[in-house]
């Protein structure tokens, strides 16, 4: 196996890693910040289908309710769990919202 290859494969597993270590490090603040109101039986997410955008306003408008949302790398965590999780892509017929 040539060098470049080994390089390549090494880089798309770290890249693929981090991305498990991202959604992890997201549905965690999810746990923290999200489930005291939003959980199976209260207020629950599985219809909602929303882009990075979107979610980033919904968050800001929790916050507004007195939702404790976290800053910087942990934001983009949430966002980034949000999108993976709840994104329109997920939707189990395969439409979403915007």
């Amino acid at each position: 196996m040539s060098f470049r290859m080994v390089a390549s494969v090494l880089a798309s597993f770290l890249t693929i890693t981090s991305a498990f270590a991202a959604a992890a490090d997201g549905e965690k603040v999810f746990q923290q910040s999200c489930t005291q109101c939003h959980n199976a039986k209260q207020k629950p997410l599985d219809k909602i289908r929303l882009n990075r955008e979107k979610w980033k306003e919904e968050v800001e408008r929790m916050e507004g309710l007195g939702a404790q949302i976290p800053s910087g790398k942990k934001l983009q965590d949430l966002l980034d769990y949000l999108v993976e999780t709840h994104g329109p892509g997920n939707s189990p017929s395969g439409a979403g919202s915007n």
